[in-house]
């Protein structure tokens, strides 16, 4: 039942041209703290229209206690928030949101954190199948100096997207910036991924290939082998090769299978992306002297 329909009900006529009865009589006492009329006296016009602006006024006060302070404040001044995707407490200084389902609607998260009053925007995309259920990016603007972000999973070092793994985002209490974060999810047929993964992790298209400083002709053929189209992408080492450069819109050179790739990377489902160089390099580009291991 609504609370709203425990109010007492009064019409027009039953004010302008009837006398009062015992419900109305009440409901004055109760409203305006005035004396109940007799039942003899008619109510005036200017009395009716001041029973009714204060019935109308009680039920706004009702309806407002009823909706919360996030409607009334713009943002909500919770001091925490729980729901079956998302919880949020004040811990040791810090808010401490916990993300239980990371492939949730994204509005469900906006709405915990608008609820304590903080503006963090969940983009949930597409992502290859090592990065669904992951946090993949996340940053934050327009707080003080010295405000920080932090995010992490518990139990400590838990996979995210695995069951009992729960992701967990860090703002200071009184943070007024802005922060986002973008979580994956499993693409859709055909969906380009948001984030390129590694093509051979576990659970992608080349999991446990290895590819780094293979030519490209070895690493097309056991694509092949497992259905897998390829695409290429030449990038330009820096000078001390810790990094690499891409110029997107120059035309790109006719590659030969005797060039050398340094990562693979999954675009969408059926199809990766080879990091090429037409020479052989003294270490991988990708990674610098950090090279994942194969898997």
């Amino acid at each position: 039942m609504n609370e709203l329909s425990d109010l007492a009900r009064i019409r027009d006529e039953e004010l302008a041209g009837q006398a009062s009865g015992a419900g109305a009589r009440a409901l004055l006492a109760s409203i305006t703290a005035e004396d109940p009329v007799p039942e003899r006296v008619r109510p005036s016009r200017r009395r009716a229209r001041r029973v009714l602006v204060s019935v109308m006024a009680t039920a706004v006060l009702v309806a407002a206690a009823l909706i919360g302070p996030s409607i009334l404040n713009g943002r909500g001044s919770a001091t925490s928030y729980a729901s079956t995707e998302l919880d949020i407490v004040q811990e040791g200084g810090e808010w401490v949101a916990r993300i239980k389902d990371p492939y949730a609607e994204a509005e469900k998260y906006t709405e915990g954190f608008d609820a304590v009053g903080l503006n963090v925007k969940v983009q949930v995309v597409p992502a290859s199948p090592s990065r669904a259920g992951k946090m993949l990016q996340a940053g934050m603007g327009g707080g003080a100096i010295g405000e920080r972000m932090s995010t992490d999973s518990e139990p400590g070092g838990c996979d995210g997207g695995q069951p009992g793994c729960v992701l967990v985002i860090k703002l200071p209490i009184g943070f007024k910036g802005e922060a986002w974060v973008k979580l994956g999810r499993p693409a859709e047929p055909g969906e380009a991924y948001d984030l390129p993964g590694r093509a051979n992790a576990e659970g992608e298209m080349l999991e446990g290939i290895k590819v780094s400083g293979r030519t490209v002709g070895e690493v097309r053929v056991e694509a092949r082998a497992r259905g897998v189209s390829t695409v290429l992408q030449v990038i330009r080492p820096h000078a001390n090769y810790e990094g690499y450069a891409i110029r997107p819109g120059e035309p790109a050179p006719e590659v030969g299978n005797d060039w050398y790739v340094w990562e693979a990377e999954s675009v969408r489902p059926g199809v990766v992306r080879l990091l090429v160089t037409k020479e052989h390099l003294p270490k991988n580009p990708v990674y610098g002297d950090a090279e994942p291991r194969v898997g």
